[in-house]
């Protein structure tokens, strides 16, 4: 079948002109879209930063339970004589949620830490694991300079501890009352090690800062006469924190 010649025109004129449509859309520009930043992550932290922020933490600090006394197998041993000079090592994960002031930050959360040593006297093997877990404050200086380059702070930890204590032929096992120990630190600021990948970070994970904690720390008496005494000298421990 053959098409008439006026009506081969009409059909390449149809599609030169759905042609030019079709490339007229194509190259159309696309809608502009604004999108609004909540904050310079490229500016200071002091000026950059919110009024709230969270603090995740992970640090090992070794416990030193000097006044505990075993009472397993009949017979009273003190923590040196069974353990000697090692300490329980004790891992803490804290999640604190920090409000920013003009005089650093204040940080309220929960802490938890866990560890378990042994040591043997007279040929007989004790095992001694930690639990603790518990609320903390912390007040930090972190607005000294432009960034926390180090930022001191103080706090203070409220706590209970199950304490087991076990050998071959008996345990035991109990939750003390409530106790504390206060804590003075510095933070250590390494974003600057890397400027580049610090900023990466905030950009795509929202961290503001990454530190390395250190810290001495105390515990005091718990709130019962009858528990295991949980008073030491100062303590010293290290981690790391991380900003968000």
């Amino acid at each position: 079948m053959k098409l008439h010649l006026s009506l081969k025109i009409l059909i390449v004129w149809s599609l030169g002109v759905c042609g030019v449509v079709a490339s007229a859309q194509t190259q159309e520009d696309p809608p502009l879209v604004e999108v609004e930043l909540s904050q310079d992550n490229l500016a200071p932290y002091v000026e950059r930063r919110d009024n709230s922020g969270v603090y995740f933490g992970i640090a090992y600090e070794g416990v030193d339970l000097k006044n505990y006394i075993s009472v397993l197998d009949g017979v009273n041993q003190s923590y040196a004589s069974i353990f000697g000079s090692n300490p329980v090592p004790l891992i803490r994960l804290n999640v604190d949620y920090k409000y920013n002031t003009a005089l650093g930050s204040i940080a309220a959360g929960i802490d938890l830490g866990t560890g378990q040593l042994s040591g043997t006297v007279n040929g007989v093997t004790h095992d001694l694991s930690l639990l603790k877990y518990g609320v903390g404050l912390k007040w930090t200086l972190d607005n000294l300079w432009t960034e926390p380059y180090v930022a001191p702070y103080v706090g203070i930890n409220f706590w209970q501890m199950g304490i087991k204590e076990k050998t071959p032929t008996d345990n035991f096992d109990m939750t003390t009352d409530f106790g504390y120990n206060y804590t003075l630190g510095f933070l250590f600021q390494l974003d600057w090690l890397d400027y580049d990948s610090s900023k990466t970070s905030t950009w795509d994970w929202g961290i503001e800062n990454t530190f390395v904690d250190v810290y001495a720390t105390q515990y005091a008496k718990t709130m019962s006469d009858a528990d295991p005494n949980t008073e030491t000298d100062f303590l010293y421990g290290a981690g790391l924190r991380l900003e968000f």
